[in-house]
């Protein structure tokens, strides 16, 4: 809004502002790159980088057609509603019931607060480093002093900026980790094993172990919390949001198959680097490999990487919070409980990252296998069929954004589906019991 003076009379004036396709790909692309990514070193080690990177651009393909779908799904929706905002919880109330769309609103806060206690967790620890390398050690010393600082700065940054200024800060901080990638991987590359030996050689690469792999790979590929944002901003323009949502996914895409060859090809050559549970950053910055620029290099981008996501996951959540409580995401109603929702968002991962820092690496790999499946793959296009072919009297707003009809939608969550049975069936021990079984029986 602004004020304009007609005729001596002050009056309020409002003002459009659309959204573009460039910002609304950087927020995609800032919501991929974070704590996945940090991640995906670990996750992928033990199965070698060649199966790894096929793993990656699987779960890219997979995931980027489920954000079309809820997309889909959306636009709908805001065409059946006549309104904006429309959030993920909202979209699967609205197409599984009641009854459901509870379990799957437990299931997607559950994710997004673990990956929320994760970023800020890693972030503050990342601040503290800063801190101490600037000789204010003892502020950092603090307990609890780094994440609090953390949160409260972005948390509040995004409180007290207007929409466009936090797109505009997002677009910035995406172009700086994008620089600070360039970083890594030009230093990384010069002392990585990229003289296709040990990198690539067949006895590193363990294409039966890539299946756990697949968690992290499909975490690392989560955007579609700001999905309905990216509906909101382009308003419901499909063609834009189909270019946003590819180019917003494809950039991180060709980033985790650069930085997977970086960190995995510096350590290859290092005894017990690529075995199952060791963090291969951490040995990266540890034992001195890479030289002393790449450590630190690694550590920036990490935290500007984990800066663009948590952006993202705040929108997302007060776009589900919004949800529950029946809230429009502007106006005067919004303002009237602008501090609470935002309470809502930060307060709790803050609480639970001044814990434990360690506690919820194994919820990003729970929460990949089961979480981001559940949500992301099978709903969706569960949701889509029934929304496409169960009402046939229906009239819905958008054409199919996902080509092929049926036979997609059903390769997307059987595939899924059988994703969970299996990690569900490893996780819980079967495969070991049913070997020991076997070989006394042998």
């Amino acid at each position: 809004q602004r004020k304009k003076n007609v005729n001596g009379i002050m009056i309020t004036q409002a003002l459009h502002e659309s959204g573009s396709t460039v910002g609304a790909a950087a927020l995609v692309a800032g919501s991929t790159i974070g704590a996945g990514i940090l991640a995906l070193p670990t996750a992928t080690a033990p199965a070698g980088f060649i199966p790894s990177s096929g793993a990656l651009i699987l779960a890219w393909a997979y995931m980027t057609l489920s954000g079309l779908l809820i997309a889909e799904l959306a636009i709908n929706r805001m065409g059946e509603t006549g309104r904006q905002g429309i959030g993920l919880l909202e979209l699967y109330s609205s197409s599984l019931g009641k009854n459901l769309g509870y379990v799957c609103g437990v299931s997607y806060f559950f994710l997004h607060y673990a990956v929320l206690v994760a970023y800020m967790s890693k972030g503050g620890s990342n601040l503290g480093l800063a801190m101490d390398a600037m000789g204010l050690d003892g502020m950092s010393s603090i307990y609890g002093f780094d994440q609090a600082l953390f949160a409260a700065s972005l948390g509040g940054f995004v409180y007290f900026a207007r929409p466009s200024t936090v797109q505009k800060f997002n677009n910035g901080l995406v172009l700086a980790v994008i620089a600070t990638f360039v970083g890594v991987i030009g230093v990384g590359a010069g002392s990585a094993d990229f003289d296709f030996s040990a990198l690539i050689a067949l006895e590193n690469q363990h294409p039966e172990m890539v299946v756990n792999a697949l968690p992290i790979c499909f975490l690392s590929v989560v955007f579609h919390n700001v999905v309905p944002t990216v509906v909101t901003q382009l308003e419901g323009d499909r063609s834009k949001i189909t270019k946003a949502l590819f180019a917003g996914t494809f950039v991180p895409l060709l980033m985790f198959l650069g930085w997977n060859g970086v960190i995995l090809g510096n350590v290859v050559n290092v005894p017990g680097a690529l075995n199952n549970g060791i963090d291969p950053i951490t040995v990266l910055q540890n034992s001195g490999v890479g030289g002393e620029v790449l450590g630190p290099l690694v550590t920036i981008f990490s935290e500007l990487a984990i800066m663009t996501s948590i952006i993202g996951f705040i929108y997302g959540l007060l776009d589900a919070w919004t949800d529950v409580f029946k809230l429009p995401l502007k106006g005067p109603e919004f303002e009237k409980w602008k501090a609470p929702l935002f309470a809502a968002v930060l307060v709790p991962p803050l609480l639970f990252s001044l814990g434990n820092a360690n506690i919820f690496f194994d919820a990003l790999d729970y929460g990949g296998a089961f979480g981001v499946s559940t949500l992301f793959l099978v709903l969706p296009s569960i949701m889509v069929w029934n929304e496409r072919y169960s009402d046939k009297e229906k009239m819905l707003t958008s054409p199919p954004m996902v080509p092929l009809g049926k036979l997609s939608l059903a390769s997307m969550w059987k595939a899924a589906a059988t994703l969970i049975l299996e990690q569900g069936a490893d996780k819980l021990g079967l495969f070991e019991f049913f070997k020991e079984i076997f070989a006394q029986v042998d």
